[in-house]
């Protein structure tokens, strides 16, 4: 959970090419009401996981975004290239994206294991009620609704992930999105399935850690359980997870095959604005801000435009 939080935040902050600075200078406030609200944290628990977000942040800005921006740099050069991209080309690159994943869990693992050795029930209590509240989310869009709804979200959610790359789709793109959820069901009960396992296995290691008051072995298993999002351990899983990767590569190699000039242009200079956002918040220091009115304003409309609206 703190790692898929700050995963939301750091990777979400490419959401919006304004908004990336912007985002990335209140992240540490917005995580933190974030873990706040996942784990009801309090004082002196709460200082103490504020300043580990900090120091992980710090990290990140420091060590990974100039990493994020050469893999950036690289996906523009290649789009320039107006040979056809190859769906192995993509697998390449997430794969150089889950490994640097992987890093960030390792450190949010070293950081924050002394945390979870720490927490009590009221914090187990609040994590497994966010966890019934989001499992009832998921059931609701993906298990309850009828199947033309489901189908509707998933083709709106994969149109606004291209449209932010591409710019408005065109007829035969709209068709092929179509046509690739039409040809991969949700099987939303075997996705529930999948959360509910994982979701046991953190609260598992949260409750040993908080039984066994040992950081190190906290931040053995919080490695073991982020390394196994990015590659499940479990064969079958394993199968399914591959399965989507190359699905997905495949999806994205055919829209920006069939992208017109124009819809290459603004995704190459989407890719171009995000790295130079990326080295240009490594460059700078992060700075604590200060708890004033004019600060909260701040933090309110940069947490409005992670969130879109």
């Amino acid at each position: 959970m703190i790692r898929s939080v700050l995963i939301v935040v750091v990777l979400g902050l490419l959401s919006a090419c304004s908004a990336i600075r912007l985002g990335y200078d209140h992240a540490d406030k917005l995580l933190a009401m974030r873990m706040d609200d996942w784990f009801d944290l309090a004082d002196p628990l709460r200082a103490s996981a504020h300043e580990r977000m900090h120091r992980v942040l710090a990290w990140h800005r420091r060590e990974e975004l100039p990493r994020y921006a050469a893999i950036l740099n690289e996906a523009e050069r290649r789009l320039a290239d107006p040979a056809p991209l190859q769906a192995a080309e993509l697998l390449a690159l997430q794969r150089r994206v889950t490994q640097r994943l992987l890093v960030l869990g390792g450190q949010v693992a070293d950081e924050f294991a002394d945390v979870l050795a720490q927490a009590g029930p009221e914090q187990r209590k609040r994590l497994l009620a966010r966890i019934a509240e989001s499992n009832e989310d998921f059931r609701e869009d993906f298990l309850d609704a009828r199947p033309a709804a489901v189908r509707k979200r998933r083709i709106g959610q994969t149109t606004e992930r291209y449209e932010f790359w591409l710019g408005r789709l065109d007829e035969a793109q709209h068709a092929r999105i179509e046509q690739w959820v039409d040809a991969r069901p949700l099987d939303a009960s075997w996705r529930l399935g999948v959360r509910q396992a994982r979701q046991q296995a953190f609260v598992g290691i949260l409750e040993q850690a908080a039984g066994n008051r040992s950081g190190p072995q906290a931040a053995t298993r919080l490695k073991a359980f982020f390394a196994d999002l990015e590659t499940p351990a479990a064969p079958a899983l394993l199968e399914r997870h591959r399965m989507d990767e190359q699905a997905r590569s495949q999806l994205t190699a055919d829209l920006f095959n069939m992208a017109s000039p124009a819809q290459r242009d603004k995704a190459r200079a989407r890719l171009k604005g995000l790295a130079r956002d990326c080295m240009e918040l490594a460059a700078k220091a992060p700075a604590r801000q200060a708890n004033d009115e004019a600060a909260r304003a701040r933090l309110a409309l940069a947490a409005a435009m992670l969130a879109g609206e």
